[in-house]
């Protein structure tokens, strides 16, 4: 069995790879060829903590020869953390030969979590926002705010000019903008707020834990895309409930958004829109099953809400395992 830490999969992360791979899950996903039951959840109250477990299978294609697929994540979400000088989140993968059974891998979560997430949203953004986009909107400055921010220029690199971040903390983001700059070569500059953020901003990201809207529906620029990332309970927030409203939403599944997805829940639960005005998930555009941005009318304004989805987890631990045993790297260890 292949133990990968969180330094061994950053020594095979390729941000291109894990874009086309998490979206290949993603019409996996679309096309019934992936089992992904909802998420449990076990609170611990007492300990103000939450684990999470995640199963996931994608089922082999005969004519490609394409393998088959299996993983669980456990997740554990403690929030006084923080405070003590740890993580806000651990996590564990551990992969299986999807016809036997057998442990292949066990992978540091994470590092795999921010990995297959940032990818998601670069997915979205492949699918949904304008051709492209100069602009990019950044609210975060965590884990997966570097993470969306990578994958994000993975896929524009071309077209993007310059990122523009925001943050609760004025030292943290402009620390944060520098760290970027150097470790990425791209412009990327912290600002002090929403709306200088978003102005003529073709891309939008939200990668916060907010319970509250972080920007004004009118701050958008006309045929903004916007990658909900952050926000992964019902009770959580990060844009306003008027721009999903108007928004073509997609999302990584329907029924996950539906009881998961505070984007999506509190709206709706306001009578804002119904279960219908989901237009599609990623994985039906994947497929070309509905119509991505070239569909969309001049100056329509595209959200894409992400809770996470363990398709995008069994993929990119695939993936990542693949590579590193090809390379050699990681820890073999005897488990059985």
């Amino acid at each position: 069995m292949l133990i990968l830490s969180k330094a061994d999969i950053l020594k095979v992360v390729d941000w291109r790879e894990a874009v086309e791979e998490v979206g290949q899950a993603f019409a996996a996903l679309a096309a019934g060829r992936a089992s992904v039951p909802l998420r449990t959840h076990f609170p611990l109250e007492n300990h103000s903590g939450l684990l999470l477990l995640m199963p996931g299978v994608i089922n082999g294609q005969a004519s490609s020869r394409q393998e088959g697929q299996l993983a669980v994540k456990v997740v554990s979400i403690f929030n006084n953390n923080p405070a003590r000088g740890l993580p806000l989140i651990y996590g564990l993968v551990t992969l299986f030969e999807a016809d036997t059974g057998r442990p292949l891998a066990l992978l540091e979560g994470a590092t795999l979590t921010a990995l297959r997430t940032g990818a998601a949203g670069g997915a979205a953004a492949k699918y949904l926002s304008v051709p492209r986009p100069t602009r990019l909107a950044l609210f975060g400055t965590g884990v997966q705010a570097e993470a969306q921010l990578k994958a994000t220029l993975a896929v524009f690199a071309d077209s993007l000019l310059e990122a523009r971040v925001v943050g609760r903390d004025a030292a943290k983001t402009a620390a944060f903008a520098q760290r970027m700059t150097a470790d990425t070569g791209f412009t990327v500059r912290a600002v002090g707020g929403a709306p200088e953020a978003l102005s003529g901003a073709e891309i939008v990201v939200t990668a916060t834990t907010s319970f509250t809207p972080l920007f004004d529906d009118a701050m958008l620029a006309p045929g903004a895309h916007i990658n909900g990332v952050g926000s992964y309970q019902p009770t959580m927030q990060e844009v306003p409930g008027e721009t999903v409203a108007r928004a073509r939403l997609v999302v990584d599944a329907r029924e996950a958004a539906l009881h998961e997805a505070g984007d999506v829940v509190i709206p709706l639960q306001a009578g804002l829109f119904g279960p219908e005005h989901i237009y599609a998930e990623l994985g039906e555009i994947v497929l070309g099953a509905r119509s991505g941005r070239a569909g969309f009318e001049k100056g329509e304004i595209s959200f894409f809400k992400s809770v996470g989805n363990a398709a995008q987890d069994v993929a990119i631990a695939a993936h990542i395992f693949k590579k590193a045993a090809a390379l050699g790297i990681g820890v073999e260890v005897e488990m059985f």
